[in-house]
């Protein structure tokens, strides 16, 4: 069986960023090819869809941060240099300059097919050969390709093979109401008072601020409604945006919660999952939350704009209103029946694109015909 190597951050707790579990739950339901992926010597083992593990390359000396030091990229790199035995590279990154031209040269020297899942949008996408460089690219939605097309035609080169697959959404059971009891604890949010999460950064988008907007007309619709603010510290600023939050918003109906391990726990207790991001620089073009909040049964509303144009079954929104978010949030709260419409159209939407048994299989048909095109 032909051999696959996944070309990530190193595949070990936490899976808290969306380019890693993409790679754990490709790499977990392959069936066509053997997966190898790059990880640490004290990473746990990682189960295939049969039980077998997956092999595991210790290419990196720790679980790292979100973005790899140059320390832990220098050693991938040596670990692909001399010692990959695989048939085919799949690169999983946010493309930038550095990285991408390491990984270019490193095919050259190897002499590897690549397929190159763009993990994230670049901030820019100009001078497009400084960031793709793989037989295939991989966009996880139609704005990315879009865009990496209208890239190689600004530049005047040939488009390359340019493919959607979306993102698969990860296996997650749904926790107990004992511990969606232990959340509201946690937060002092008493039994029986809705309140809505806004799983998203507090310093990259104006998601944030969207959010603290609509405080005042979803209290109109729903006076005890609490909005949780549940946000990753990617950068210092987070603390800075927390702190001016908090200075702002009435605490009696607003929480910050920075780095929750258990987001899902906080999410199933939620009326719905508010999304209202304008720019998802330094996230997957769909973020992993909101579907995994899907698959829980979760309303989800999202703005209707770049990448998450793609998210279908969803309450789409097309613009920031603050009182049509709150009106559409307050209908999903009060009307069981609506609630329960929506929940089935989310689910429909990960079977129809999200499964990961199908995305796994959309790539390898990707893996075998760059192996043949290579005489593999």
């Amino acid at each position: 069986m032909h051999r696959v190597l996944f070309v990530s951050k190193p595949l070990a707790p936490p899976f808290h960023d969306g380019a890693k579990c993409l790679v754990r739950d490709v790499a977990r339901h392959l069936e066509r090819f053997e997966p190898i992926v790059m990880s640490t010597a004290d990473a746990p083992p990682i189960a295939k869809h049969d039980g077998r593990a997956l092999e595991a390359a210790v290419a990196y000396g720790d679980a790292g941060r979100f973005s790899p030091a140059l320390s832990a990229n220098l050693r991938a790199a040596a670990w692909l240099l001399f010692r990959s035995r695989a048939d085919l590279w799949h690169v999983v990154f946010a493309p930038n300059p550095r990285t991408s031209q390491a990984l270019a040269l490193l095919k050259r020297l190897r002499r590897k097919p690549v397929v190159q899942t763009v993990a994230s949008p670049p901030r820019s996408f100009e001078r497009p050969a400084r960031l793709f460089f793989g037989d295939s690219l991989v966009a996880q939605s139609e704005w990315t390709r879009k865009h990496v097309e209208q890239a190689h035609l600004a530049a005047g080169l040939p488009l390359p093979r340019l493919v959607v697959i979306p993102p698969p959404v990860p296996e997650v059971s749904l926790p107990g109401p004992a511990d969606v009891a232990r959340e509201r604890r946690a937060l002092a949010i008493p039994e029986g008072v809705p309140y809505f999460v806004y799983p998203g950064d507090l310093e990259t988008s104006s998601g944030a601020a969207a959010t603290a907007a609509l405080l005042g007309p979803l209290s109109r619709e729903l006076p005890e409604a609490i909005i949780v603010f549940a946000y990753r510290t990617k950068t210092p600023r987070a603390a800075v945006e927390a702190a001016r939050l908090a200075t702002q918003l009435p605490p009696e109906r607003t929480r910050l919660v920075a780095d929750t391990p258990k987001i899902l726990n906080l999410i199933v207790g939620a009326r719905a999952v508010l999304f209202p991001v304008d720019d998802l620089w330094g996230k997957v073009d769909i973020p992993i939350v909101l579907l995994e909040a899907m698959e829980l049964g979760i309303p989800v509303l999202a703005l209707a704009q770049g990448p998450l144009l793609d998210l279908a079954g969803v309450v789409a929104l097309e613009d920031l209103s603050a009182e049509r978010w709150a009106a559409a949030a307050a209908r999903l709260s009060r009307d069981d029946g609506e609630r329960a419409a929506l929940i089935g159209r989310q689910r429909a939407a990960l079977d129809a694109r999200h499964r990961p048994r199908s995305v796994a299989r959309a790539y390898e048909e990707l893996y075998l015909e760059h192996l043949h095109a290579h005489g593999g």
